[in-house]
């Protein structure tokens, strides 16, 4: 297990599909749109009563739509016609998961911190291209971070020089998103057959990953250059060596392991994607990326594969999905699920986004406590070392839904300094809000302020603030967490002259703890 990709995500696969289907609006009362989804955010620009509009993303009562000019920001909800759907081919359509009917799902907000690099060879290069941008936008990157090379540069030192160049543009905590497909080969081990038909060995690329991972917050990867052997193209470590003819160093690096997940779209004994329905397997990734797939709300890799696993076997397809690594990391947040909303199924999941480069523990619990006590813990972890200094939040998930236990609902954010002691008292408004039985505590350290209004959290006492365990709670908490700061700033294209307070302020990272408790009457 390789410390640096734990929190990589690799996808082994590549296939076309479709761009992501556009929700259209029609504008029932005119207004102003905002910057940010309130109305004391700052204004950008009319909005005409009967106008079209496309939809970009939903926030609780707000939509961020775009308007002419290519100007995008927030209205709300009341003011739109969601019912006016942009017209599209048959042909078009994505898969949907089986038994579903396709609806729009809100997207990430693209992010000038989030990075996308194209790498498609061999005859299907346009196609894959055309995947590979699609599922970059769908996770939050914006066009002008998604860089593909022409194709007659992607030789082994034209791939070399745009994994480099990755690593430039990329910033500390930025998150990446890289697209490698093309002919396999087994001549000299587990490798790409490049423009020039050389062999670009995936030990090599997988070095280049190790580097990335020092940076990145979140590392995602999609790779069709497996024989469709059942192998997942190389990156578990399963490396042959090479021959002396062969481009590159042929011995593989540290074995990432675990650290890294893997869905491998195979067909034993032949490519994967040799057949009629080599198609398959990434329309059913794609239609499940942008689908609900996950009970808590969260489309995870594994939640990812069972949803694609279901239509590819629905459809017949001759592919078979594997994973590998983690299957708890999430590709794309912001998409609603439609099975089990316990709370705390929804802390585990967010909990298991947190960086690695930031640990954060809870001490000083006991196992249980009585209304009328006090609870008191102590929160450990990283320190900011910077002017924007790093937040303090601590939730709770019960079967009554959620709770914001601190800061409390009047309470501003506060610096935090590598160590806080809290006491909570269990009166009895903070008893009526958390509810009895067991309940799971989320203690997160962010480098950027949360605001939890947005997520629907509002007034349950002087103390605390709730959430309901509603369909919309399920969709804004997460994207509210895992976005950060989704001020103008942050969604420019460019963030290294930002400097280090502005960028940090930018970072979506956050540490995280859990820990769970009971309370009796």
């Amino acid at each position: 297990m390789h410390p640096l990709l734990r929190s990589a995500i690799v996808v082994s696969l590549a296939m076309p599909w479709a761009p992501a289907m556009a929700l259209n609006a029609t504008v029932t009362e005119s207004g102003e749109l905002h910057t940010q989804p309130y109305f004391t955010a700052p204004r950008i620009a009319p909005v005409h009563r009967l106008s079209t509009v496309e939809v970009l993303e939903r926030r609780r009562d707000w939509v961020r739509i775009e308007i002419g000019g290519n100007r995008s920001g927030w209205v709300p909800e009341r003011s739109l016609d969601l019912s006016t759907q942009a017209p599209v081919r048959a042909d078009a359509l994505p898969a949907a998961p089986p038994g579903t009917a396709p609806q729009w799902i809100p997207r990430s907000t693209p992010r000038a911190s989030n990075h996308a690099l194209i790498l498609p060879l061999g005859d299907a290069a346009h196609a894959d291209a055309a995947s590979a941008t699609a599922i970059a936008r769908l996770m939050g990157i914006p066009d002008a971070n998604i860089q593909q090379p022409a194709p007659g540069e992607l030789d082994a030192d034209g791939l070399r020089r745009a994994l480099a160049g990755l690593d430039a543009r990329l910033g500390s905590d930025d998150r990446a998103f890289i697209y490698l497909s093309g002919q396999g080969s087994r001549t000299c081990g587990d490798a790409i057959v490049t423009a020039s038909r050389e062999n670009f060995l995936l030990a090599e690329f997988t070095r280049y990953l190790l580097n990335l991972a020092r940076k990145a917050d979140k590392l995602v990867v999609v790779i069709d250059a497996g024989r469709g052997d059942g192998r997942a193209s190389g990156l578990t470590g399963r490396y042959t060596a090479g021959a002396s003819a062969c481009s590159g160093d042929s011995q593989a690096p540290a074995s990432p392991g675990n650290n890294v997940l893997i869905v491998h779209a195979s067909r034993s004994g032949q490519n994967a994607f040799a057949d009629d329905k080599g198609g398959l397997a990434t329309q059913a990734l794609r239609a499940c990326l942008d689908s609900q797939a996950n009970p808590a709300g969260l489309a995870n890799g594994d939640a990812w594969r069972r949803c694609a696993q279901a239509t590819i076997d629905s459809r017949g397809g001759p592919q078979h999905i594997t994973l590998g690594g983690n299957p708890a990391l999430i590709p794309a947040p912001g998409l609603v699920g439609s099975g089990p909303t316990d709370p705390r199924q929804l802390l585990q999941a967010i909990h298991a986004q947190k960086s690695e480069r930031r640990s954060v523990s809870i001490g000083g619990l006991r196992p249980g406590y009585r209304a009328g006590e006090s609870i008191q813990l102590t929160v450990t972890g990283p320190k900011s070392s910077s002017p924007q200094f790093s937040s303090l939040y601590l939730l709770a998930a019960g079967d009554k839904g959620f709770t914001l236990l601190h800061p409390g609902p009047a309470a501003p954010a506060e610096r935090f300094e590598g160590s806080q002691t809290l006491n909570l008292p269990i009166d009895p408004a903070t008893r009526e809000a958390i509810g009895s039985g067991r309940l799971r505590l989320l203690a997160l350290v962010t480098d950027s302020p949360r605001n939890f209004q947005r997520s629907g959290f509002g007034g349950a006492g002087a103390r605390v603030a709730t959430a309901p365990a509603d369909a919309r709670t399920l969709r804004d908490l997460p994207l509210e967490i895992l976005g950060g700061d989704n001020s103008p700033t942050c969604q420019h294209s460019e963030t290294r002259n930002l400097g280090a307070g502005r960028a940090r302020q930018c970072s979506a990272a956050f540490g995280a703890a859990l820990a769970d408790i009971t309370i009796t009457p």
